[in-house]
């Protein structure tokens, strides 16, 4: 079973819609690439805030 973990840093955490849409995505993403069976992924969101002194991306 495949399983896929992403790391989040940024000032407000994700909603609940925008988990639902990542893993949503991300399963879509898994079947097309590596043939994953709908329902097989799992899929861990973590979440931290950003470090201090930390560069914003660009």
């Amino acid at each position: 079973m495949p399983l896929l973990e992403v790391l989040v840093s940024r000032e407000r955490p994700l909603s609940q819609e925008e988990k639902e849409a990542l893993k949503a995505e991300a399963e879509v993403l898994f079947q097309e690439v590596l043939g994953t069976p709908k329902g097989r992924l799992r899929v861990f969101v973590w979440e931290e805030a950003p470090h201090e002194g930390a560069q914003p991306p660009r």
